[in-house]
């Protein structure tokens, strides 16, 4: 995190945030999600938003399978086929 010395206890927020790196900022941003500050979901570093939002559409299909339709059950073979 960024340093501030003692006598500058009257630190703007925008220098903070500034001042921090990229990581330290994900970290932020993970922490006000889990202190319920924000709804977004927490940063990974291994995608975008859209891939996040993808895999998390087909881990909740993953976890109600058992839940689909037959018919919904063929369309997924059918395009897992696909590839």
């Amino acid at each position: 995190m960024p340093y501030f010395s003692v006598d500058d206890l009257d630190i703007d927020v925008d220098d903070f945030f500034w001042e921090m790196s990229s990581k330290e900022k994900d970290e932020m941003f993970n922490l006000l999600i889990a202190g319920g500050y924000s709804t977004a979901g927490p940063v990974s570093e291994t995608g975008s938003l859209l891939e996040e939002e993808f895999v998390k559409t087909i881990d909740t299909i993953a976890k109600n399978r058992l839940q689909l339709t037959s018919e919904e059950d063929n369309l997924l073979r059918r395009i897992a086929s696909r590839f």
